[in-house]
Formats: structure tokens, C-alpha cells, sequence
């Protein structure tokens, strides 16, 4: 366990090292902020504002610094928070701003990882008990598809079909954020805008999940046990559940985390396309105006998330089959 944790703390900490080194050799901001005619003395007063005037060993140990939220006062440790600097653009702290967008983000990769495990897992048990039939040729191709298709070109897509097209039988508007503001009500929920994202997101890890799920499941069904299981006239239904879905989970449990981390990240052009005021929304937003800071906070939560879901599943993968437990501690 603690050489998985500390396997995770490296990818995360050679991760973040290499995106702060990306954005300090970006083009400097300070002159585009200040604008292509102004004097060198105003750009460099927006470079000192900025803290770009700073060497750059200085500014890493800033940027690290901030990420423990515990530090030393008068020899004693006291909670400090996180620290992930102040947006160029609005001045206004990054854990704030990312606090705001984080929770729509969150919920949106939850319902689109929901909908695909669900369907995914579902279908895909159910094909390897036909495998070579007809239907199962035919979902596996548009599972194919559906994997192939970017993210962008779906959202598009599915905007315009069931928010224009359709939108007398569904009724679900093309976009519109978690929360909508009524003009005589005020701020209010509207889970309605949540569904068209949601599938749109969970498309191509749907396609991914039954098509692992379906090639695991007929691995295991061809092994040895489960001919004997079948020998002794155990129905497949409990040959299913009780021997199969165990044995056949573990490559689909870790392909899904990695899926829904990654979703915080690809939700970007997804959220986008659909106006979902969220963490991806908020990336394009500063990516669009050279807000460096609020761009390497978001990247620090997905390369948190990557790293803790990795962690997390590898313990689930040892509870669910023995063997990984037995080779680890060879």
C-alpha cells in the first residue's frame, strides 16, 4: 500500500513539474496584457504584479509550496489552506474560482460515468453469453464507433437532434448550466440541462466498457473453473454472477477510473458546446485569455484525481482478485 501511495505522490509531483515548466516558458503574458505599444516600464510593473519578475526556482517553490495545506507557525503546524496563486485576469483566488466550477464538473463526470458503467457493464455481460451472434457483431460495431467519435463533434451532434430537431418530444434545451436564473424566482436548479451533456460525455466510454466487458467476460468464461461450474449444472445466470462478473471486472474497474478522471479534463469542449458553467468551461475561459494560473489549478486537480483514483483502484483491484495480492507481495 505505501509503495502504491508513493508510487502516486511521484506521477503527480513529475507531473505538475512538467506543466509548470510548460507555462514558464510560455510566451510572457505581462506584454499581452499590457498591450503591443505600451512602455517597457508598464509591462515590467504588470510583470512584478504578476510575480513573473521572480526566478523561476523561486516561482516553483511558490507554486509547491502552495499545494500543502499545512504549514509551520511559531514552530507549531497549523492549517493554512491551499494556495494555488491569484487569477491574472481577475485577481481573484484560484481555489475560489475552482471551488464555484469544481462541483458541476463533478457531477456531470458522475452521471456520464454512471450511465456508461450501468449500460456498459449490462450489455456487455449480456453479449458474452451470445458471442459470435448477430446482435453482438452489430453492437460491438457501433461500439466502435461510438469510441472513435470526438467529443466535440457528439456534442454538436446531439445538441442539434435532441435540443432542436426533437425538441417538441423531448423538451431538453440545447444548453444551459446546472443553475438557471428565473426572473421572478431567482437562482433555482434545472436538472433538465444536466441529461443531454451527461450522454454526450458518457458516449465514448460506454463503447469502451462494453467492449472490455464483453472480451473479459468470454476470457473468463473459456477457463477451466468455469467449465467444471457448468459441468455440475449451475445455471448462467449464478454462473454469471457468482463466477464470471468477479473474475471478469478487474480490467473494466481500472479502464472506468481512468475514464472518469480524464472526464474532468475532456469535459472541456463538452461543457462548451452545451454552455455547462463548469471546471472545463472555466479552463477554456482562461486558456482563451492567457490566465496561466487558473489553468495550471485545473490541471493540478485532474493530475490530483488521476493519481488518487489510480491509487484507490488498485486497492480494489487486489480486494477483487486474490492473485493481484499474492504477485504484489512476492
Amino acid at each position: 500500500m505505501l509503495r502504491k501511495v508513493l508510487h502516486g505522490v511521484g506521477v503527480l509531483w513529475g507531473t505538475l513539474t512538467l506543466v509548470f515548466l510548460l507555462f514558464a516558458f510560455a510566451p510572457d503574458p505581462a506584454r499581452q496584457f499590457a498591450g503591443q505599444n505600451e512602455s517597457e516600464e508598464t509591462v515590467e510593473a504588470i510583470r512584478m504584479k504578476l510575480g513573473l519578475d521572480q526566478p523561476m526556482y523561486q516561482r516553483y517553490a511558490t507554486f509547491l509550496s502552495g499545494l500543502f495545506p499545512i504549514g509551520l507557525c511559531n514552530s507549531r503546524l497549523v492549517w493554512t489552506g491551499l494556495d494555488l496563486g491569484n487569477s491574472y485576469v481577475s485577481d481573484r483566488p484560484v481555489v475560489d474560482a475552482i471551488s464555484d466550477a469544481l462541483p458541476a464538473t463533478v457531477l456531470l463526470a458522475i452521471t456520464a460515468m454512471g450511465i456508461a458503467m450501468a449500460l456498459g457493464l449490462c450489455i456487455g455481460f449480456g453479449l458474452a453469453m451470445m458471442p459470435g451472434s448477430t446482435l453482438d457483431r452489430w453492437v460491438l460495431g457501433i461500439a466502435a464507433l461510438g469510441m472513435s467519435a470526438p467529443s466535440f463533434v457528439m456534442a454538436i451532434l446531439v445538441s442539434w437532434l435532441f435540443g432542436s430537431v426533437l425538441h417538441y418530444w423531448t423538451g431538453l434545451p440545447m444548453t444551459g448550466g446546472l443553475w438557471v436564473v428565473h426572473p421572478f424566482q431567482g437562482p433555482e436548479l434545472s436538472w433538465s440541462n444536466l441529461i443531454l451533456p451527461s450522454l454526450t460525455l458518457g458516449i465514448r466510454p460506454l463503447a469502451v466498457v462494453i467492449q472490455l466487458t464483453r472480451n473479459s467476460a468470454v476470457d473468463v468464461l473459456n477457463m477451466s473453473f468455469v467449465r467444471t461450474a457448468r459441468s455440475k449444472g449451475i445455471s448462467s445466470f449464478r454462473l454469471l454472477t457468482h463466477h464470471v462478473v468477479r473474475n471478469a471486472i478487474g480490467p473494466v474497474l481500472t479502464s472506468a477510473s481512468g475514464w472518469f478522471a480524464s472526464m474532468l479534463a475532456g469535459a472541456v469542449f463538452v461543457e462548451y458546446v452545451f454552455g455547462w458553467r463548469g471546471m472545463g468551461m472555466l479552463m477554456f475561459r482562461a486558456l482563451e485569455q492567457s490566465d496561466l494560473p487558473v489553468v495550471l489549478g485545473c490541471v493540478t486537480v485532474v493530475a490530483t484525481t488521476f493519481a488518487a483514483v489510480n491509487v484507490v483502484v488498485d486497492f480494489a483491484y487486489g480486494w477483487l482478485d486474490p492473485r493481484v495480492r499474492l504477485s504484489s507481495a512476492r
